[in-house]
C-alpha cells in the first residue's frame, strides 16, 4: 500500500520524502486513538501541486510488538498466510506446519484483536488454506500488557484484516490467483458516506487440482522391552480442501462523541481425505517380524466452521477526552471428523477388518467487556481500567464402529463420548502510562479468576469443577536519548492454564497395575520475562536489538508414583524452564527503489522436569533435562527494476527446536516474485512467484529419547509452489486536501479489543 498527499511546494515535498524513516515504530497502544503525522509548510503559493508517494516499511516495531505489513509484500498475491508467517520476525514454521513464537508453541492467535476459535483449534491447516491477500498486517505482540488476556506465555499472534478509510467515497479490489498450492480468489470493498463507514471482504481457495500430500516414516525403540522392541510405521496421506471466508464491518458516528460498530465474520473449510495408507510392523530385538498390518482409508473428511458477531459502543466525554467502550462478542466454532478405514494383510495382529470414527466438537463463547480511559496532563499521562467476562461452553461427541463387514459394523460402547466442557473467566485490570521528558513509563496489573470443568452426560464418570486465581503484573520504562534512538527495559508475566485433561481427576485404567489421571490441584504456569531493547529509527538504517531472559518455575510436568502396587501417572507444577535470547532485525533503504530487511534470533534453552520413572520427589540426578542452542535468521530484498517491475526475493533458515525429550533438525525456505502494474493509478497488477522451487520435497526430521524409548521420524511433503495472480483496484475517493497542510496518514495501527476462545 502507498500513501499519497498533495503539497503546494516542491521544496516541502522533497523535505517530506527525505524525512521518511527506513524503520517505523508501531503504536504503543493498539486501542489508543490514531493521530496523523503532519507537515506544516512555511509558505502556501510557491509552485503547482505535486504528489508525494512513500512506501510503508515492511517491518515495524516498538519493543512491545513487531508488525509485518503483508500489503507491502508482492509475494502475498500468490502465497498463503502460512507462507507469509515464515517471513515474520520472531515467528517460525517448521516442516510439519507447526508454528512457534519466540521459540515457544504456547501463544494465542487473534484476528483483529479477537481470538478465532477455528484458528485456535487447527492453525497450521487453516492458515495454509487462507490466501495471504486477505491479510493486511501480521502483529507479534510479545509484551501484551494488562489490557490483554493473560494467557499465552509467548504472547499473541494477531492478524489484521481491516483497512481504514477517512475520506468519503468507495474503494476496493478483486483478485484471482492460480498456483500449484491452490486456486484462490478474493474481493474487498470499503465505503464512507458522511458518518457511516462500512467494509466487506470475501476469500476463497481450492486445491483439488493439486492436493496436498505427505509421507511419514518413524521408528520407535522400546528400550526395556525384551520382545516388542521396534515399532516401524510408514504413512502416506493426501487430501484436498476448499476454503472460504468473509466478513462485514459497519460503524456509525452520529457525532464527535459517540461511535457504534458491528461486525460479522465467517470461515469454512472442508478437507476430503483422498488417500490414507499406513503400514505398521513390530520387530523383536533381532529385528525379526512379530506382527504387521496395513490400514487404508475408505473415505473421510474434516470440516472446520467458525462464526463471530460483535458490537461495541464508544463514548468520548467532553472532559479531556475521557472515553468509555462497551463491547460484546459471540464466537462459535465447529470441528467435525469422519473417517472410514479398513485393515488388511494382518500378520500376528487381530482386529475387526472395518472401522469408522466420528467426532463432532462445537464451542460457544460469549464475551462482554468494559474499558475506561482517562488521559490527563495534556495527554502525557493515561490511566486505563476495565472489566471482562468470558463464558465458554464446548460440546464434544464421538463414537467408533467396528465389524468384519463394511455394512455390518457395530458400535463400540467404550468409545462413546458425550461431554460438555465449560470455562468461565472473570477479569479486571488497571494500567498507567506516562511521559516525563525523555522518559516514558508503563505498568499494569491484571486479575483473572477461572472456573472450569467437565460434565459427563453419558456413563458413570463423576463431573468435576476446578478454580484458578491469577494475578499478572507488567512494567516498562523507556528512555529516548536522541531523536531517533531509544532504550526500553520491560518486565512481563504471562500464564498458561492447565488443560481440562490435565486437571480431570477421572482415573483411566490402562492395565491392571497402570492408571492415568489428572490433578485438580494444578495451578497456572507463570512465565516471567525481562527484556532490554534498543531501537533506532534511522532514515537509511533502522531496526532494533533485544536481549531477554525468561523463566518458569512451576511448569506442568508429568510424573509417576506407586501406591498399593499400582503405578499412577499424573501431572504437577514441578518443571523448571529457563531461556536467554538475543534477537533483532534491520531495515535498510539502499536507495529510493531498493531496500533490504534482515532478522535473526539466537536462544539458549534449559529444561528440566521430574523423571516419570522415579516420581516427583527426586534429586537433580534423577530429573529429565534438555538444553541447547536454537536460532533462526531471515532476509527480504525489494527492488523496483526498470520498466517499473517490482522484484521481491526472500529466504531464511531455522536451526530446529528443543523440547524436554525431543529435538528436530533445521529447515530453510526461499522464494522470489515479480509484479508489474498497469492502467491509470496502477489499477491492474500482475504478479508471478515461486518458492522452494529447487527441491521437489521438504524433509523434516525429529528425534526423541527418554529412559524407556528412542524414536526417529522423517516427514516429507511438497515444498515448491509457483503461481501467477491478477488483481484490480477500483474506487472513487472524495479526498479533501488543503493546500496549506500535508497529512501523511499511516493507517497501520492495530485494531482494538481482544478476547479468547477454546478450552483444550
Amino acid at each position: 500500500m502507498k500513501t499519497s498527499t498533495k503539497l503546494s511546494s516542491a521544496l516541502i515535498a522533497a523535505a517530506a520524502f527525505s524525512s521518511a524513516p527506513a524503520f517505523a515504530a508501531a503504536t504503543d497502544d493498539p486501542q489508543k486513538p490514531e493521530t496523523n503525522d503532519s507537515i506544516q509548510p512555511a509558505t502556501y503559493d510557491m509552485l503547482d501541486e505535486v504528489v508525494v508517494t512513500a512506501q510503508k516499511p515492511l517491518v515495524q516495531a516498538n519493543g512491545e510488538k513487531v508488525s509485518y505489513n503483508v500489503d507491502e509484500d508482492p509475494a502475498s498475491k500468490t502465497s498463503n498466510v502460512l507462507e507469509m508467517l515464515r517471513k515474520v520476525p520472531s515467528v517460525t514454521v517448521d516442516g510439519q506446519d507447526k508454528i512457534q513464537v519466540n521459540g515457544q508453541s504456547n501463544f494465542k492467535i487473534y484476528v483483529n484483536g479477537k481470538e478465532d476459535p477455528m484458528l485456535s483449534s487447527n492453525p497450521g491447516q487453516i492458515l495454509k488454506a487462507m490466501p495471504a491477500s486477505s491479510i493486511v498486517k501480521i502483529e507479534v505482540i510479545t509484551e501484551p500488557g494488562a489490557k490483554y488476556d493473560a494467557e499465552g506465555t509467548a504472547g499473541i499472534l494477531n492478524f489484521i484484516t481491516v483497512r481504514k478509510q477517512r475520506t468519503d467515497g468507495y474503494a476496493g479490489s478483486v483478485s484471482l490467483g492460480v498456483a500449484s498450492e491452490n486456486i484462490n480468489a478474493g474481493a474487498y470493498a470499503r465505503a464512507k458516506y458522511r458518518n457511516v463507514t462500512g467494509s466487506a471482504h470475501f476469500e476463497f481457495a481450492d486445491n483439488h487440482i493439486h492436493p496436498q500430500n505427505n509421507i511419514n516414516r518413524s521408528t520407535t525403540e522400546y528400550i526395556d522391552n525384551p520382545v516388542n522392541r521396534f515399532n516401524l510405521q510408514e504413512t502416506a496421506q493426501e487430501f484436498s480442501y476448499d476454503y472460504y471466508g468473509g466478513g462485514l464491518d459497519l460503524s456509525w458516528e452520529p457525532d464527535t462523541l459517540n461511535l457504534f460498530t458491528v461486525n460479522f465474520n465467517i470461515r469454512h473449510m472442508k478437507a476430503d481425505i483422498e488417500k490414507f495408507n499406513q503400514y505398521v510392523r513390530m520387530l523383536d530385538p533381532d529385528r525379526n517380524l512379530l506382527s504387521s498390518y496395513r490400514q487404508k482409508a475408505m473415505g473421510g473428511s474434516l470440516l472446520e466452521f467458525g462464526f463471530s458477531a460483535g458490537a461495541s459502543y464508544q463514548h468520548t466525554f467532553r472532559r479531556q477526552g475521557h472515553h468509555l467502550i462497551l463491547s460484546y462478542l459471540y464466537n462459535q466454532g465447529q470441528t467435525e471428523l469422519e473417517l472410514r478405514r479398513r485393515y488388511t494383510e494382518m500378520t500376528g495382529f487381530q482386529a475387526p477388518e472395518f472401522n469408522s470414527i466420528l467426532s463432532d466438537n462445537t464451542n460457544h463463547e460469549h464475551t462482554a467487556q468494559l474499558d475506561y480511559a482517562i488521559p490527563f496532563g495534556g495527554e502525557k499521562h493515561l490511566v486505563e481500567a476495565g472489566l471482562k467476562g468470558v463464558f465458554r461452553r464446548n460440546d464434544g461427541i464421538g463414537n467408533e464402529h467396528n465389524g468384519d463387514r463394511q455394512d455390518d459394523m457395530k458400535l463400540d460402547p467404550s468409545s462413546v463420548v458425550d461431554i460438555k466442557q465449560f470455562q468461565d473467566v472473570a477479569a479486571a485490570y488497571a494500567s498507567y502510562s506516562g511521559t516525563f521528558g525523555s522518559y516514558s513509563v508503563k505498568g499494569g496489573l491484571r486479575y483473572e479468576h477461572t472456573r472450569m470443568g467437565i460434565d459427563f452426560r453419558k456413563g458413570d464418570t463423576p463431573d468435576f469443577t476446578t478454580r484458578l486465581n491469577d494475578i499478572v503484573p507488567n512494567a516498562a520504562v523507556s528512555y529516548s536519548f536522541a531523536p531517533a534512538h531509544s532504550l526500553r527495559l520491560a518486565y512481563q508475566m504471562r500464564i498458561s492454564r492447565p488443560s481440562l485433561n490435565q486437571v480431570n481427576p477421572f482415573q483411566l485404567k490402562l492395565t491392571d497395575n497402570m492408571v492415568q489421571m489428572g490433578n485438580p490441584d494444578l495451578t497456572s504456569e507463570r512465565s516471567n520475562k525481562i527484556t532490554l531493547t534498543y531501537t533506532n529509527f534511522g532514515r537509511t538504517f533502522g531496526g532494533n536489538v533485544s536481549i531477554e531472559y525468561s523463566q518458569i518455575d512451576n511448569a506442568i510436568s508429568e510424573y509417576n508414583y506407586v501406591a498399593d502396587d499400582v503405578i499412577y501417572t499424573t501431572h504437577a507444577n514441578l518443571g523448571k524452564n529457563r531461556s536467554a535470547a538475543l534477537s533483532g532485525f534491520l531495515n535498510c533503504n539502499i536507495s529510493a527503489k531498493m531496500r533490504l530487511s534482515l532478522n535473526g534470533r539466537l536462544q539458549y534453552t534449559d529444561l528440566n522436569s521430574p523423571n516419570p520413572l522415579f516420581g516427583h520427589d527426586t534429586d537433580s540426578s534423577e530429573r529429565l533435562r534438555a538444553s541447547g542452542w536454537t536460532g533462526n535468521f531471515g532476509a527480504s530484498f525489494n527492488y523496483t527494476m526498470p520498466g517499473n517491475v517490482k522484484l521481491n526475493a526472500y529466504g531464511g533458515k531455522n536451526f530446529g527446536w528443543i523440547q524436554l525429550s525431543s529435538r528436530s533438525n533445521g529447515w530453510y525456505y526461499y522464494g522470489i516474485s515479480f509484479s508489474r502494474s498497469f492502467l491509470r493509478n496502477d489499477a491492474l497488477t500482475v504478479t508471478a512467484s515461486a518458492s522452494n522451487f529447487l527441491t521437489e520435497k521438504r524433509k523434516f526430521i525429529s528425534r526423541s529419547h527418554t529412559e524407556t524409548t528412542r524414536s526417529y521420524g522423517i516427514n516429507e511433503s511438497r515444498s515448491w509452489n509457483v503461481g501467477v495472480s491478477v488483481s484490480w483496484n477500483f474506487g472513487n475517493l472524495q479526498s479533501r486536501v488543503k493546500k496549506t497542510a500535508a497529512n501523511i496518514e499511516n493507517d497501520d495501527k492495530s485494531s482494538s479489543g481482544n478476547s479468547k476462545g477454546g478450552i483444550m
